[in-house]
């Protein structure tokens, strides 16, 4: 069997476990996970069904048939044109499907896909299924973990690129253009997100904007970026410094240092997830920055930035081998500086293999 023909027969499974009908996807992550089909969530609705015995169905945008009925032959598949509107073809897939409840994406389904499926089903038919969902992807295939490795070695070498061209006076818009440009350039697909290139101040915001911002001396240089290869995107950060730093935001750096460490070192088969939270946290709490935290220590990474499992304190989800996830602590002092060493960790059969390898020590440019 091919590998989406195993990813189908473990969704089989899983709505056979959680008492549903079926699952409804719409263009996303888990679309293509499932179907290798990559195509927009645009205004015309478009969804993929797949039932607990294994049939598929589809509503499809007629612009997409030629793309669709390639890749996916075996789907039973209503096209719908612009003239005609989908209403019948939900109508059509209600019918075809029965009176069973199915499962929908409660985090990506938009309330025109929901209410169309909503006008044919009865409500209490729709859930939310995104919670076992979350199971479909967790653990990675030699495939993904492939595509992965080869994702973020695009990154570093770009990375490297761009530290070696940052310079005193550049903008924050500059200094990322010039990463964006350095992984095209080195084989990415795309970008895992819009890269956070952060400096001074402005880094103390986890998820704040670049801007016209020059780099001056003294100052940090925060990049959270990741190129994307096959499907499959690469998150990592570093924190830089212009040519020099002050005693207190060395030790900041080395703080938010050690907890990247002591989170990485508890990583093992079997142990709960949460355990990679506290133990980087703790580090960060025993510090005297401890009023500078702001987040959990790290996210599920693969065919979505954020995916499961979580990485936080309170989740007993043990890890398996084949998960993916970010370890990821942060100290940020408002007005001064933020800090954020990020790493991504494959769970190996010998435990924690770390993916990345971008130095993690004081780094200085300009």
């Amino acid at each position: 069997m091919n590998h989406l023909t195993i990813r189908l027969a473990r969704l089989s499974v899983l709505a056979k476990d959680n008492n549903l009908g079926a699952f409804a996807f719409v263009p996303g992550p888990n679309f293509i996970y499932l179907t290798g089909v990559n195509l927009h969530l645009m205004e015309r609705p478009t969804i993929f069904v797949v039932c607990a015995d294994g049939t598929q169905f589809a509503i499809m945008p007629l612009l997409e048939k030629q793309k669709w009925s390639k890749a996916m032959p075996a789907a039973k598949t209503f096209y719908w044109s612009d003239a005609d509107g989908p209403s019948s073809a939900f109508t059509w897939l209600a019918d075809k499907c029965g009176s069973i409840a199915i499962g929908v994406e409660g985090l990506r389904m938009r309330m025109a896909e929901y209410d169309a499926l909503c006008a044919c089903w009865q409500n209490n038919k729709i859930f939310d299924a995104d919670s076992c969902l979350e199971k479909l992807r967790i653990l990675k295939d030699a495939s993904e973990l492939k595509a992965l490795r080869r994702a973020i070695e695009i990154s570093e070498i770009s990375l490297k690129e761009t530290l070696d061209y940052t310079a005193v006076g550049l903008t924050e818009l500059q200094v990322k253009a010039r990463l964006q440009q350095s992984m095209l350039s080195n084989g990415a697909e795309g970008f895992s997100f819009d890269p956070i290139v952060l400096t001074g101040a402005e880094a103390a915001n986890p998820h704040g904007s670049s801007g016209d911002r020059p780099i001056l001396p003294g100052s940090c240089l925060l990049i959270d970026f990741g190129a994307s290869f096959d499907g499959m995107h690469a998150d990592i950060t570093r924190t830089f410094f212009c040519q020099h730093l002050s005693e207190e935001h060395h030790m900041i750096y080395d703080v938010v240092h050690a907890a990247n460490e002591a989170g990485k070192k508890v990583v093992s088969i079997g142990t709960q997830v949460g355990a990679v939270d506290d133990a980087a946290t703790s580090v960060l709490e025993a510090s005297p920055y401890s009023n500078m935290i702001l987040h959990k220590t790290g996210h599920g990474l693969g065919h979505d930035i954020h995916e499961a499992p979580q990485v936080m304190r309170g989740n007993n989800t043990p890890m398996l081998e084949g998960m993916v996830f970010t370890v990821e602590p942060g100290l940020y002092k408002s007005g001064e500086i933020g800090v954020r060493i990020e790493d991504d960790i494959y769970i190996g059969p010998e435990g924690a293999d770390c993916l990345t390898s971008f130095s993690r020590e004081v780094q200085f440019f300009g």
